[in-house]
């Protein structure tokens, strides 16, 4: 476990900051890697909702959307996707909770 993901209260606290990870596959590394999903993940949505049901202890995902993002934008449309995924799971996995921010990040520079 790295410092980003936090064992608070017994639940595993796992950021998903859509600025950090640039593309679908990296998220999908980024997931099966920091839930331990098997080697033989699918990298693709159904098999992310077969993994998130197997999730067996409190889990808490928060992503975090930033809101600088064109939302027509490809890797935008994908994650909108994704986050309807993680949802579904959520409802369906009751040691599993989903939370969706929109981040108006300060500006660089």
């Amino acid at each position: 476990m790295t410092s980003d993901h936090l064992l608070m209260r017994d639940i595993y606290e796992v950021p998903i900051d859509e600025r950090d990870l640039l593309d679908m596959s990296t998220v999908h590394d980024y997931l099966r890697v920091t839930l331990g999903f098997p080697e033989h993940y699918g990298k693709n949505l159904s098999a992310l909702h077969d993994c998130l049901g197997d999730v067996d202890r409190p889990t808490r995902l928060y992503v975090m959307r930033d809101a600088t993002m064109r939302p027509d934008s490809r890797y935008a449309l994908e994650m909108d996707r994704l986050c309807k995924v993680l949802l579904r799971a959520a409802r369906e996995n009751p040691l599993l909770t989903v939370s969706i921010s929109t981040i108006h990040w300060p500006s660089e520079g």
